[in-house]
């Protein structure tokens, strides 16, 4: 069966899961699905509820109500250990007193039906290949980096071929840089494995950029899902726009479809599919480097006035001050010189803007 068939078939259905710890609803009535073979990622801010959900999933929580079913098995109540589920911490658990060879190789040594020690050998060698760690098996944990103890965390999570990994913010422990060269090798191990990997997070940058899919979770609930350039292009509320990306919200009195007024101007955006009368009051989410300085052939413009300048890297963001809204736009390179308090003309293109709904209430 080839990647593309698999990625068809669904391998966990959450169905109406519930959760409260007390008075207090960590997660909301959530149904989804997984496909096979993808990597999703659900993204929030810290007491979103995603933690809970995965300790749902794995079977370290009971839901209050809803079921799970892991490839058509419901497994809502089974044990941890009767679910073909792998978990990898941000904190690694591994064994102090373990090296790295009897670490990975620990889920086989435990198993019902335990390996021959050559086959052992054989699948702990494999695993620790795939996550560049072979060499060290002999290595105790206290004397690994934190790079090579995700790498050995990972290995003996994927040693037993499960159904899916669910991976706890397993990044979070990481220097800026290393994180980065993990995220690329992530997800090329996702793809050399084929397993399902369910990754939390509330970095917006690895969601996007290791994901198939991402979950956007706020307040237990899922308030979007898609792919990452669904997310980061067509945010559906102003929430997601604001926490995915640097984005600016513009008040807008609606108009028509696809129309709307902002600072006496006229905007062409895309409908957020809600649905609108004519004179409401809509906030259009829009990048901040789809806003360029100065005027454009068939786009809309506004004059603003410069409150502040800042520089990352090659990136100069610019901050304006809009009829009272602040607008933010982001050029590349530092051709142009810029100071608080001049005024700018700023071009916003059609359809660059999206009607995002407010979340208060969700």
């Amino acid at each position: 069966m080839d990647k593309n068939t698999r990625q068809n078939e669904i391998i966990l259905s959450v169905k109406g899961v519930s959760k409260a710890f007390g008075d207090t609803k960590v997660i909301r009535d959530l149904s989804f699905d997984v496909h096979e073979g993808e990597f999703l990622t659900i993204l929030g801010s810290s007491g979103c509820g995603k933690t809970t959900l995965l300790r749902i999933i794995s079977g370290l929580e009971i839901p209050d109500g809803g079921e799970i079913f892991l490839a058509g098995d419901n497994i809502t109540s089974a044990d941890p250990n009767k679910r073909d589920v792998n978990t990898v911490f941000q904190n690694y658990a591994l064994f102090p007193h373990m090296n790295v060879f009897d670490n990975v190789a620990y889920p086989l040594k435990i198993a019902k039906n335990k390996p021959q020690t050559a086959e052992i050998a054989r699948r702990v060698a494999d695993a620790l290949a795939l996550v560049r760690m072979s060499g060290f098996e002999k290595r105790f944990p206290s004397s690994l980096s934190g790079g090579q103890k995700q790498r050995v965390a990972i290995a003996r999570a994927v040693i037993s071929a499960p159904k899916i990994l669910l991976l706890d913010e397993p990044l979070g422990a990481l220097d800026l840089n290393l994180r980065r060269e993990m995220q690329g090798e992530l997800k090329k191990l996702q793809k050399d494995l084929g397993i399902t990997f369910i990754y939390i997070t509330h970095d917006q940058e690895e969601a996007l950029n290791m994901s198939d899919r991402v979950a956007v979770m706020k307040n237990g609930r899922f308030l979007q899902i898609g792919t990452p350039s669904e997310i980061y292009d067509s945010p559906e509320y102003v929430y997601i726009a604001r926490f995915v990306g640097d984005s600016n919200i513009l008040p807008c009195t609606y108009v028509s479809e696809n129309t709307v007024k902002f600072a006496g101007t006229t905007l062409t955006v895309r409908e957020g599919g809600r649905g609108h009368t004519s004179g409401d009051t809509v906030f259009v989410s829009v990048r901040g480097e789809k806003i360029t300085v100065g005027a454009n052939d068939n786009s809309s413009t506004v004059n603003g006035v410069v409150d502040d300048v800042s520089f990352s890297g090659g990136v100069m963001r610019i901050s304006c001050n809009v009829h009272g809204t602040g607008i933010t736009t982001l050029r590349y390179g530092l051709d142009m010189s810029v100071s608080a308090g001049d005024q700018l003309e700023l071009s916003i293109p059609p359809y660059a803007g999206v009607i995002c709904e407010k979340d208060e209430d969700v």
